[in-house]
């Protein structure tokens, strides 16, 4: 489902960026309680929406972090529900006109 993957992704945001040291694929499926493919298809939609996402190697193991200069440039403009709502907006008028 739609609103699903968005709430993950959305989550995996905040979770990277909270982050000192980045999170490994494998932390962020755990957290989410899903598979590391879905986490892959994840961050891939979200580097191409723009997140400046890169992975560094932490004690043997790569981590995914945001670029230092995104990092603290981002506020949360919206909260979950609201991002939430603007994703059924949208489809809802996708469905019908085009978004």
């Amino acid at each position: 489902m739609q609103g699903d993957q968005l709430s993950r992704q959305w989550r995996a945001i905040r979770a990277i960026e909270a982050s000192p040291n980045g999170l490994t694929v494998a932390e962020i499926a755990e957290r989410e309680e899903t598979g590391i493919r879905t986490i892959y298809r994840d961050l891939e939609a979200l580097q191409a929406a723009g997140f400046p996402l890169y992975t560094q190697r932490v004690q043997r193991a790569n981590h995914l972090a945001f670029i230092d200069t995104f990092k603290f440039k981002i506020s949360p403009p919206f909260t979950l529900t609201e991002v939430m709502s603007l994703e059924i907006r949208c489809e809802s008028r996708y469905e019908s006109n085009g978004c």
